[in-house]
């Protein structure tokens, strides 16, 4: 079972990943939102383990652990972090599959949907929610010096990222 700091290690491992993705590639946007997705996931992998000393192996186990609408979860988050992990994971769906982040199973017809850096942009803002709920609840875990360009991230201001 992976401890609580070596989910935080493999999150701090995505994001310099990230990083040099980023800095050295101009597109590419599908895998940088993979990126931030699973940067994400060992987060609340991080929080789930500390709060429940349990690790949660699919996602709908780890949804059901911080779902903050779940009553009885020890783990759940607030709100607005639950949110911007569930969109994490629908823009890391429609990244991985081509699927709209609204695709729904029983869908007769589904058109290719392709990720761009307006995609990006929207995985970045929802990460820096949920690293700004690790970094309140256990003492600033993770560095807020990681570097990004994306004409789309130009002008907007973030806890934990710094635009190029």
């Amino acid at each position: 079972m992976a401890t609580f700091n070596e989910h935080i290690a493999h999150s701090k491992k995505n994001l310099d990943f990230l990083s040099k993705v980023n800095s050295s590639v101009d597109d590419s946007w599908d895998w940088q939102v993979t990126i931030c997705f699973y940067t994400a996931l060992h987060l609340m992998n991080a929080h789930i383990v500390k709060k429940t000393n349990k690790n949660y192996l699919t996602h709908n186990q780890v949804e059901e652990v911080i779902n903050p609408y779940n009553a009885l979860s020890i783990g759940k988050l607030d709100e607005n972090t639950f949110l911007s992990y569930s969109k994490l994971c629908q823009l890391s769906r429609r990244s991985r599959y081509l699927l709209n982040e609204n695709f729904k199973k029983g869908d007769d017809i589904q058109q290719a949907s392709m990720t761009y850096s307006l995609h990006f942009k929207k995985a970045v803002h929802h990460l820096d929610v949920v690293i700004k709920y690790i970094n309140q609840n256990y003492e600033d875990m993770i560095s807020k010096n990681t570097y990004l360009k994306c004409i789309d991230l130009n002008g907007r201001t973030f806890d934990n990222f710094k635009i190029i």
